[in-house]
C-alpha cells in the first residue's frame, strides 16, 4: 500500500540519520487507522461472502486462519486453527482422500488448486466449501507455503443437488405405472438426497394412512410405519400432516425445537421417541391434483443437520405435485386394467349365460324334429323354448338399459304409483327365483301411504333384481326381508338377506359395471354384473340413493334405497291427462304384408308366423327388391331391416315413401338395433313404428287387426 501525498496542513517532513525521511507521528497514526479501515472491510466482504482466508507452512505444516475461518468450520471466533491430520478429521469421510490428492498435485505439480469437499461441524452438520490456493515457491523452485481462500457453497451445492433430484424423480416417476410402486420409488428418492427421513401419507376413507417410508437404515423405516399405527396424528392438530392435508398448503419448520416437539406433540411417550430420534428440520408438502388433495410428504432432516429454507419448500411442493400426478396416473392406469379385467370377466360371463339358454332351443328343436307325431311333448319343449328365447331378451335388455343409463338416453314414463304396487310387482317377477331356492321371503309395509311419481315398470325393475340378487347370493332355505319405511321426506327400501355377504373392500365397488364378487368360474353364480349398475342408474334416475352394508362375507348383506317422497295433492297435479277413448279396432282381416330381411331364416319364421294369421305374406332379402315388391305387390304393410347388403333400410323407407301412384304401406323397421337414435333416425327415415328384435309373436299376428 503507497503513502498518500502531503497537504499544506502537514507539517514539513524530518529528516533522519542517513537522509531519511522521518514519518511525523500523526502520519504513523493515520496510516495505521487506514489499516485497520481497510481490514475491517476486508472481513466485512469475507464475511458476507461466507469467506475465509488461510496460509500453510508447508515445512511445518501449519495452518494461519485469518478471521472467517473459523465460522466456516463451525468453531467459535478466535479458536486455534486445525493443522495436519487435526483438519482432515473435521473433512467429510467421503472426501478425505479427494482432498490429499488434489493438495499434493498442486504442491508436487501444478501449483494451484480448486476443489470442493464436506467439512463436518462439531454439532454433527455437513458444509460444503469451495478451496482455491496458490503454491510459493522460493528461489530453489521448493514448495515453501500455500495460501488461498475458502468459500461457503452448501447452499449452491444443495441447490444443484436438489434440481437434479427433481429431474432424476420427475424422469423416474414418468416410468412407473404402479400405484405402490409409485409411492416407494418417491420416498426412496429423496433420501439421502433431499432428506433423511421421507414418508408418505395418503387420505383414505377419512383417516391418514402411511404407506411408503424410506430412511438410509431400513430400520429405521420400519420405524416410521410403527410410530404411525402406534400414535395416528391427530385430525385436529394446527399443526403437522393433518394440517397440510386440511388446507393443501406446504408448511415449514427451519428448526424444530424442543419448543416445537411440545406444541406438536400431547403423547409423552411419543414425545420422548421423538427426542431422542434428533430431529433437526421440517417439510410438510401436499400431494395437490385436480382440485384435490391425496395426501403429504414428509421431508425430515437429522443426521445431515440440514435445515431447510423456504427455496427448499418450494422445491418440496414441485415434487409433490407431480409426485400427485403420477399417483393420480397410476391410480387412473389401475382403473383401467380393472376395468379390462371386469370387462373380460364379462365378455366370458356374456358367453355362458347365452349359451345357458341357447342349448336348451338347440336341444328343444333337435326333440321337435323327432317327435312329430307327438303333440304333448311338442308343447311341452315349445315352452321350454318360449321361456329360453324370454331369458335372452330381457339380456339383451338389461345390457341396452345400462348404455341408455350410461349415456343419458334412458326415458322414464313417470306416472303417480304406490310402492306398495311396485314392490308386488317386483314380488311376482321373483317369485321364480326365490321359490326356487325354497327361500323364506317376508314384506312388512308402513301403515301410512307410500305414494310417490315414479316409472312403475322401471321401479319393479329395480326391486326384482334386488330381489333376485338376494335370492342368487343366498343359500337354500334363506331368509329374504324387505321393509318399506315412511319418511317425511323420502321412502326407504330395505332388502336384506343372510346369504354370502360382501368383503368390506368390494362395498364401494358393487355398483360398477361389470363388477362380480368373484370369477364366474371361481363360484357357483354367474351373472352378467350389470344387475346393480342398473339398479343404481334407475334410483339415481328417480332422484334417490341406493347403498350396500355387509358385516362382511357369510354374513348377509342389505341394500337401502332411498326415494323421494310425493303426497297425494302433488300426485293429483302430476297426474297424467286421461286419454281419449280410442275407437273399437277393426275386426281381423287379411293383410297384404312384405317382410324384408336379408336373413332368410328369421325372414321365413316371420312370414311364417304371418300367414297363420292368414295374412298374404312377400318376402325379399335385399332393398332394391323391397321398393320394386312395393310398386307391384302393393303391400298394406312393410316388415324392413335395417341392414341389408345393398342399400340400407333407411334408403328403403325413403324410396318408397316417394313412390307416385302407390298406396302408401305402414312401415315398421324390425332391427336389432334399438337406441334412441336409432328410432330417431327410423322416424326421419319415413318409418311409422320401430320394433326390436326379436319382436313378440303376439304383436306379429297383431298386424292382421291394423
Amino acid at each position: 500500500m503507497s503513502a498518500q501525498p502531503a497537504t499544506p496542513t502537514h507539517p514539513p517532513p524530518q529528516t533522519g540519520a542517513g537522509g531519511a525521511v522521518a514519518a511525523a507521528p500523526a502520519d504513523v497514526a493515520h496510516l495505521v487507522e487506514t489499516l485497520k479501515q481497510s481490514e475491517e472491510r476486508l472481513q466485512l466482504a469475507l464475511e458476507a461472502g461466507g469467506m475465509g482466508i488461510w496460509q500453510i507452512d508447508l515445512p511445518t505444516g501449519r495452518s494461519t486462519w485469518w478471521p472467517g475461518m473459523e465460522r466456516l468450520h463451525g468453531l467459535p471466533e478466535g479458536a486455534e486453527p486445525l493443522h495436519g491430520a487435526s483438519y482432515f478429521e473435521a473433512v467429510d469421510p467421503r472426501d478425505r482422500e479427494r482432498l490429499r490428492e488434489a493438495l499434493s498435485e498442486s504442491v508436487e505439480r501444478t501449483g494451484w488448486h480448486r476443489l470442493e469437499y464436506r467439512v463436518v461441524w462439531p454439532d454433527g452438520r455437513v458444509r460444503w466449501l469451495e478451496a482455491r490456493g496458490r503454491v510459493r515457491r522460493d528461489a530453489d523452485g521448493q514448495a515453501v507455503s500455500m495460501a488461498g481462500v475458502c468459500l461457503d457453497i452448501t447452499r449452491r451445492k444443495h441447490k444443484e443437488q436438489d434440481l437434479e433430484f427433481l429431474a432424476e424423480a420427475s424422469a423416474e416417476l414418468a416410468g412407473v405405472n404402479d400405484s405402490q410402486e409409485t409411492l416407494d420409488r418417491i420416498a426412496q428418492l429423496a433420501v439421502p438426497r433431499f432428506a433423511d427421513w421421507c414418508a408418505i401419507d395418503l387420505l383414505q376413507d377419512g383417516s391418514l394412512d402411511r404407506v411408503a417410508a424410506a430412511h438410509v437404515d431400513p430400520a429405521k423405516a420400519d420405524l416410521a410405519f410403527d410410530l404411525h399405527r402406534r400414535y395416528p396424528p391427530d385430525p385436529d392438530s394446527p399443526t403437522g400432516t393433518w394440517a397440510v392435508a386440511r388446507s393443501g398448503q406446504g408448511n415449514l419448520v427451519e428448526e424444530i425445537t424442543d419448543e416445537v416437539l411440545q406444541e406438536g406433540v400431547s403423547d409423552p411417550e411419543l414425545l420422548a421417541i421423538l427426542r431422542t430420534l434428533g430431529l433437526y428440520s421440517y417439510i410438510g408438502a401436499p400431494l395437490n391434483v385436480r382440485g384435490r388433495t391425496l395426501g403429504v410428504i414428509t421431508f425430515i432432516t437429522t443426521e445431515s443437520r440440514r435445515r431447510y429454507d423456504l427455496g427448499d419448500l418450494a422445491l418440496a411442493e414441485d415434487l409433490a405435485r407431480r409426485a400427485a400426478v403420477a399417483i393420480d396416473n397410476a391410480h387412473l392406469l389401475e382403473a383401467l386394467r380393472e376395468s379390462d379385467r371386469a370387462k373380460d370377466v364379462f365378455l366370458a360371463t356374456l358367453a355362458h349365460e347365452l349359451r345357458n339358454p341357447l342349448a336348451p332351443i338347440w336341444n328343444g328343436l333337435s326333440i321337435i324334429k323327432r317327435a312329430k307325431g307327438d303333440p304333448q311333448r311338442i308343447e311341452q319343449v315349445g315352452g321350454i323354448i318360449e321361456r329360453q328365447v324370454g331369458q335372452l331378451s330381457r339380456l339383451v335388455d338389461d345390457l341396452l338399459d345400462v348404455s341408455r343409463i350410461s349415456t343419458n338416453k334412458i326415458e322414464l314414463k313417470q306416472e303417480p304409483t304406490n310402492l306398495v304396487h311396485v314392490i308386488g310387482t317386483a314380488v311376482e317377477i321373483s317369485r321364480p327365483h326365490i321359490e326356487a331356492a325354497h327361500h323364506k321371503l317376508s314384506i312388512s309395509f308402513p301403515d301410512e301411504a307410500t305414494d310417490l311419481v315414479a316409472d312403475p315398470a322401471r321401479l319393479a325393475q329395480v326391486f326384482s333384481n334386488l330381489l333376485n340378487n338376494a335370492a342368487k347370493y343366498t343359500r337354500r332355505g334363506g331368509r329374504i326381508e324387505v321393509a318399506v319405511e315412511a319418511h317425511e321426506a323420502e321412502l326407504v327400501v330395505c332388502v336384506r338377506d343372510n346369504g354370502s355377504g360382501i368383503a368390506p373392500e368390494m362395498l364401494g365397488k358393487v355398483f360398477g359395471l361389470f363388477t362380480q364378487v368373484t370369477h364366474p368360474s371361481e363360484g357357483r353364480q354367474g351373472g352378467l354384473g350389470i344387475g346393480l349398475s342398473l339398479v343404481e342408474g334407475l334410483v339415481r334416475l328417480h332422484g334417490g340413493t341406493v347403498e350396500a352394508n355387509s358385516p362382511g362375507l357369510d354374513q348377509g348383506s342389505e341394500f337401502v334405497v332411498r326415494l323421494p317422497r310425493q303426497r297425494r295433492e302433488t300426485l293429483a297435479a302430476a297426474a297424467s291427462p286421461p286419454r281419449e277413448a280410442s275407437a273399437d279396432a277393426p275386426p281381423a282381416h287379411t293383410r297384404r304384408l312384405l317382410v324384408v330381411d336379408d336373413n332368410e331364416d328369421a325372414a321365413a319364421t316371420v312370414a311364417e308366423l304371418l300367414k297363420m294369421s292368414g295374412n298374404d305374406v312377400v318376402v325379399v332379402h335385399d332393398g332394391r327388391s323391397a321398393v320394386a315388391q312395393t310398386q307391384e305387390f302393393r303391400p298394406d304393410v312393410v316388415l324392413l331391416d335395417i341392414g341389408l347388403p345393398d342399400i340400407s333400410g333407411y334408403e328403403v323407407a325413403r324410396r318408397i315413401r316417394k313412390l307416385e301412384g302407390v298406396r302408401q304401406p305402414i312401415l315398421i323397421a324390425l332391427t336389432g338395433w334399438g337406441q334412441q337414435q336409432d328410432k330417431e333416425a327410423a322416424q326421419q327415415a319415413g318409418f311409422d313404428h320401430h320394433w326390436t328384435k326379436p319382436v313378440d309373436p303376439q304383436r306379429l299376428q297383431e298386424l292382421s287387426s291394423r
